[in-house]
């Protein structure tokens, strides 16, 4: 397989774009109001593209591999997710949102990172270590995980979930749980796990560890609710 950087950008630009159609169709079908629901949007993509990258670059010089900062593109999802995720809960604040835009999210994150991990394949980033697994493909002169083809189809599992409990109150962290499970599954299959084995993983932990928790908490209260 070889690389084709065209190819990665196009898959690339339809990562945002379809993350960002499936917001504005879902915001439509909630009613909600477009114009102030597009400004977070906005916030949070700046965000996430900025703190993807500067993580990415923290990373490199970190691991004393300052070379490595351009791997992922120079940018890496997780400081994107978790960086955007930040950005919009200030702004909304900022702006005096009170309404969950989480639904939103949960669905456009999964649904943009299908097609973003399809371009990441072309670009020849976050691959994956040598193996000898049946599907295992040939990159570089070694047969290698095909982990950006794993994270495509943990995307889309995750898509089906969420596009299933579409109008729970508790979507947002049933997506954000399952995104960091499968990061937390996949990330040491990934070469970029040799230089530091227990950092992604242990964030993508964490970061389920927290939404499990927030998941249990809504719950708890919908059973008082029902009673």
């Amino acid at each position: 397989m070889t690389n084709d950087p065209a190819l990665g950008v196009l898959f690339n630009a339809l990562g945002f774009g379809v993350g960002a159609l499936v917001y504005i169709l879902e915001a439509r079908r909630r009613k909600m109001d477009l114009s102030r629901t597009r400004e977070v949007a906005m916030v949070g993509v700046l965000a996430g593209v900025l703190l993807a990258t500067a993580s990415q670059w923290i990373y490199a010089f970190a691991v004393g591999e300052p070379g490595q900062w351009m791997e992922n593109g120079g940018k890496t999802i997780l400081g994107g997710v978790i960086g955007g995720w930040g950005a919009v809960e200030l702004w909304k604040r900022k702006i005096g949102i009170k309404e969950s835009t989480g639904p939103l999210w949960a669905m456009a994150i999964p649904a943009g990172e299908i097609f973003g991990r399809i371009g990441c394949w072309f670009h020849g980033c976050c691959g994956g270590r040598e193996t000898q697994v049946p599907w295992a493909v040939f990159r570089d002169g070694k047969l290698v995980h095909p982990t950006q083809i794993y994270l495509a189809l943990a995307a889309l599992v995750t898509l089906v979930v969420v596009w299933r409990f579409r109008d729970r109150r508790d979507v947002f962290w049933i997506s954000i749980l399952m995104w960091a499970l499968s990061r937390t599954v996949i990330e040491p299959l990934r070469v970029s796990s040799l230089a530091s084995p227990w950092l992604v993983p242990g964030v993508c932990a964490a970061v389920a560890v927290f939404a499990g928790v927030r998941l249990v908490k809504i719950w708890k209260v919908n059973q008082v609710q029902a009673v």
